[in-house]
């Protein structure tokens, strides 16, 4: 690779997977490289066209992958950790076509993607790209002897017994399950492209990370202090929120200072996919709501439904909003309630606020166990929780027994000590940077 100045400008292609809740992170990273003087084309559905925009980075709207995306959409699912690994079919070989299609007049100095980095692994053997990065935005995935399953919501193991049933579930999935079901359907489609077939019995880590740099939006501490067992260059970034204009006040609901003045809010909410109030908005209305001391900030999309059957409460003290910006909300709280999304979490944490999580889906379980074992909130473990286990749960933070509050302030201070985007842009400059000064092309298919 010719050498180049190691200190020009980059040219940066990135690409986030669909959801908004993957959007969100990227908005931070699109925004520092570009306040930088980076060049940055971002690659995302059409969806989230106006959230690129806000960054300053060019927009580009997926097609061929917006086909593929369209049934995980109508499902309102991510695809991610379901196993099905069927849905992956002709997922590659439409990143491919779509990184093409910017690069033809674009010559990216290294692509960032959020999730399924299998089409970028194979841009890079092509020779297409210099180097590729992931960002992670959901729970960070490790082969580690110790390390969690994804999508077991458990923490890792404590004792012998525990550890050897752990080992053994890994080899099982190194060995058989990743062997056997998503490598063939990864090399049905790198045959197109004329590359050869993964090698047999790669870890996780090569069909989900970058070995170049991966970056992680939240922080040691809250992946339980371990990293990927087969990764050198990981990135704790801590919290990625853009710092976009923040509304006025006059934007905000008319009940705005009376949250700011009251001594107890307890915000609730849902996240950006799995939005019916019935599982877990209205069971912490009919738990919280009959204590006066308790006002409640109800984020929802279903927020004019919600105020039709509950109304203010029978102390006044429930108050709706179909959306809120977080940066200004969670500070006012002294508790959130959510079904875990990643995003969420580390944002709450990063305002030292203490959690209750009652989500199970994906990869929601998995986030709400690294909550648990931080000792910053508990973990309900079920996307239905009674209004009893609610009550329960948010009396035993608020009254602070296990001390939430101290341990939610601990990883606070320790995620907001990261740098967020800023971090991003050294990590992928410095990545771009010795790229740059690599002799001879970097190699990854047989360093795993």
């Amino acid at each position: 690779m010719e050498k180049t100045d190691p200190g020009r400008k980059m040219k940066v292609l990135l690409h986030s997977h669909f959801p908004a809740g993957h959007c969100y992170p990227m908005q931070a990273a699109a925004q520092a490289l570009v306040s930088r003087g980076h060049q940055v084309v971002w690659l995302t559905s059409g969806d989230n066209e106006a959230r690129v925009r806000l960054t300053g980075a060019d927009f580009v709207p997926t097609f061929a992958l917006a086909a593929v995306d369209a049934p995980l959409m109508r499902r309102h699912e991510t695809g991610l950790l379901d196993g099905d690994w069927g849905r992956h079919r002709g997922r590659l070989l439409a990143q491919v076509d779509e990184y093409r299609s910017v690069l033809d007049g674009f010559q990216a100095d290294v692509l960032l993607v959020d999730v399924l980095p299998h089409g970028a692994r194979a841009l890079f053997e092509l020779g297409e790209i210099p180097v590729y990065a992931t960002l992670g935005v959901i729970p960070m995935y490790s082969s580690a002897w110790n390390a969690p399953h994804a999508v077991s919501g458990r923490q890792p193991p404590t004792t012998w017994f525990g550890m050897l049933v752990n080992w053994l579930r890994h080899a099982y999935i190194r060995w058989i399950v990743l062997p056997w079901s998503l490598r063939p359907v990864l090399n049905g489609q790198r045959s197109v492209l004329g590359l050869g077939g993964l090698p047999y019995g790669q870890p996780l880590e090569a069909f989900t990370y970058s070995r170049f740099l991966h970056i992680q939006a939240s922080s040691p501490t809250l992946e339980f202090g371990m990293r990927p067992a087969y990764l050198e260059n990981v990135s704790y970034v801590g919290p990625l929120v853009a710092q976009l204009k923040s509304p006025s006040t006059q934007n905000l609901p008319d009940w705005w200072e009376r949250a700011v003045a009251h001594p107890r809010v307890i915000g609730i909410t849902q996240g950006t996919l799995a939005m019916d109030p019935t599982s877990l908005i209205i069971p912490s209305i009919e738990a919280l709501s009959p204590d006066p001391g308790n006002l409640l900030v109800v984020v929802s999309p279903h927020s004019a439904g919600l105020e039709r059957r509950f109304g203010q409460g029978r102390h006044g003290n429930i108050l709706y909003a179909d959306w809120l910006p977080y940066h200004l909300l969670l500070p006012l709280l002294r508790l959130l309630i959510t079904n875990g999304g990643y995003g969420s979490i580390t944002q709450a944490l990063s305002h030292k606020v203490p959690l209750l999580c009652a989500g199970q889906t994906e990869d929601k379980k998995d986030t709400a166990a690294r909550v648990s074992w931080a000792g910053a909130g508990i973990d309900l473990k079920t996307d239905n929780p009674s209004a009893e286990q609610v009550r329960t749960a948010a009396d035993r933070i608020l009254d602070d027994s296990g001390s939430y509050l101290e341990n939610a302030t601990r990883l606070g201070v320790e995620l907001n000590a990261l740098g967020g985007g800023e971090t991003v842009c050294d990590a992928l400059e410095d990545l771009v940077r010795r790229t740059r000064l690599t002799e001879k092309p970097l190699q990854d298919i047989g360093r795993w």
